[in-house]
């Protein structure tokens, strides 16, 4: 060996934010000039460094260091010990480079920060909030969320009410807030509460402040409008009765004055026989009426304006235009009918023939539109789509659950970078394009599911996403694929019959490609950043 080396101490600690220090002592044991380069190894080289990182020294003489750690108070830097080295090569004497080891400990803090989206609510029977709980620290985090109001005049409901959290990650919980006595007429009523977000182990709370606008059932309006409808009632049954007309009966003035009564027409055995229609005989019983339409053939269609035959049973209608009742499951959208209202609607127009997406309000149904609707309806959150919506047609109520899940996916996306945010690039707001196709297909879609050789409906969601994502052209056959994913998807959220598909290499190729077009490195396997892309609306 040409040269000794130190380190004191070998074994530091530091909290996250602040600064520590090592020293390394190398003495030059060889006969000749010699130069040390020095360098830090290890988890703490990104924030630590060597001061100075070059020593000169003569034999027989010896050279101090400095070696510091400055870690960042952030949760990427995990608590608790982590080992270091620190190598020393030497430049005339490469083969006796050496390396020394120590360990660092880092100690464990804690920060947490959580808000309550959105903070104001508004309802009349109900309102619907996010409780989102950041870890900023770095170690695991368990809170539990508690909600109160001091007036005690709501209820709460909070699913979950306690979350796990790892460093570095976020949570949420669904609050949906009750009044506890319904307001039916007057103005609103604001009520504030607090949501608690408590760390186990700490009597401390983070409070969050919001407010539940009640609305009232029957606004004021409603109520003029009632006020007024009934005193128009009440003058028009005055006027009914203050101004009916007389009815003079003409047989009680005959029969007061005396008159003869005149005598009735004909001989009073019987009413004289109808004439005979002009040029003919008449009717034959069984036989078309006169002068009305001719007999249908068999096979002939009823006329324009008739009821066209009986309502057939259950399953089907007879053969000269009765309609069947079809077999329904309860409680599904029916073609023409509103979720949920029983009720007989004009029947909605039939598949659309378009060529190109995005379809928009006042578009003729497609399969497409319905799956869109069905994975909207299923959100449990504010942008879920509410039952009396119309299947297959993008009405008001669908292009407004549209409009409000694309603005959610690109808020969380710019302002917590959980995906690309990309939806807006490809599709107009309320409108259901290819970006929004690829965002609802990719929802809930986790990587470890996703693997290759692996067969579960995961896999299914993720070709149906890739596809949109990746066709810019579209034929008959494009369609039809698009069509059967669309049923499969409206099979698992109506029926639970979930399509399962095998992550096969033609799966692998497809990913391929589309991680090469959005900026990806193309591995073929489903990561968390090919995930964001795909929930973001990033296509081709």
């Amino acid at each position: 060996m040409t040269m000794w080396t130190s380190l004191d101490p070998a074994d530091v600690t530091v909290e996250p934010g602040a600064r520590t220090s090592a020293r390394l002592r190398v003495r030059n044991t060889g006969d000749t000039v010699e130069e040390y380069r020095l360098s830090l190894v290890g988890k703490p080289s990104g924030w630590s460094r060597v001061e100075p990182d070059v020593l000169r020294l003569y034999p027989g003489s010896e050279g101090t260091a400095e070696i510091s750690f400055a870690p960042p108070r952030s949760s990427d830097v995990e608590a608790g010990p982590l080992a270091y080295g620190v190598r020393v090569d030497p430049r005339e004497n490469p083969g006796a480079r050496d390396v020394l080891e120590g360990r660092l400990t880092v100690t464990p803090f804690t920060e947490t920060r959580a808000e309550v989206l959105p903070p104001a609510l508004s309802g009349r029977f109900r309102g619907r909030a996010r409780i989102a709980v950041d870890n900023l620290g770095n170690t695991p985090l368990t809170a539990s969320l508690v909600v109160r109001d001091e007036a005690n005049r709501l209820t709460f409901d909070v699913r979950p009410n306690a979350v796990q959290i790892a460093p570095g990650r976020a949570a949420f919980g669904d609050l949906v807030v009750r009044p506890q006595t319904v307001r039916w007429t007057g103005s609103e009523e604001s009520h504030r509460f607090t949501v608690a977000v408590r760390r186990a182990g700490d009597d401390t709370a983070l409070d969050l402040d919001a407010t539940f606008d009640q609305r009232p059932v029957f606004g004021n309006w409603l109520v003029v409008v009632g006020g007024l409808l009934l005193t128009a009632v009440i003058a028009f049954v005055v006027l009914w009765f203050n101004f009916s007309p007389k009815i003079v009966s003409a047989a009680k003035e005959i029969q007061a004055s005396g008159a003869p009564r005149p005598a009735p027409q004909g001989d009073g055995d019987e009413l004289p026989q109808a004439p005979p229609p002009p040029g003919g005989t008449g009717p034959t019983p069984g036989g078309p009426t006169p002068g009305g339409p001719p007999p249908l053939a068999d096979g002939d269609p009823p006329p324009a304006g008739g009821d066209g035959g009986s309502g057939g049973g259950s399953g089907g209608g007879s053969a000269d235009g009765g309609g069947g009742g079809g077999g329904q499951d309860p409680g599904t959208p029916t073609e023409g009918t509103d979720p949920g209202d029983g009720g007989h609607q004009p029947a909605v127009p039939p598949a659309s023939t378009r060529t190109l997406p995005p379809w928009r309000q006042g578009d003729a149904r497609d399969l497409v539109v319905e799956y869109a609707q069905e994975r909207l309806a299923s959100l449990n959150n504010s942008c879920e789509l509410k039952p009396g919506w119309t299947r297959g047609v993008i009405d008001a109520a669908t292009r407004a659950s549209l409009a409000c899940y694309q603005n959610a996916v690109v808020d969380d996306g710019n302002y917590n970078g959980r995906n690309s945010a990309a939806i807006f690039k490809t599709d107009a707001e309320g409108t259901l394009g290819r970006a929004t196709l690829t965002s609802l297909w990719a929802q809930g879609i986790r990587s470890d599911q996703v693997k290759y050789g692996t067969t579960t409906w995961q896999t299914t969601q993720l070709m149906a996403a890739f596809w949109w994502a990746y066709n810019r052209e579209f034929d008959d056959h494009d369609f039809d694929v698009a069509r059967t994913n669309a049923q499969y998807g409206i099979d698992h959220f109506r029926n639970s019959t979930s399509k399962t598909t095998k992550y096969s290499d033609n799966v692998a190729a497809h990913i391929k490609d589309y991680q090469a077009a959005v900026g990806l490195p193309a591995t073929g396997s489903v990561d968390a950043e090919t995930l964001k892309k795909m929930v973001g609306g990033s296509v081709m």
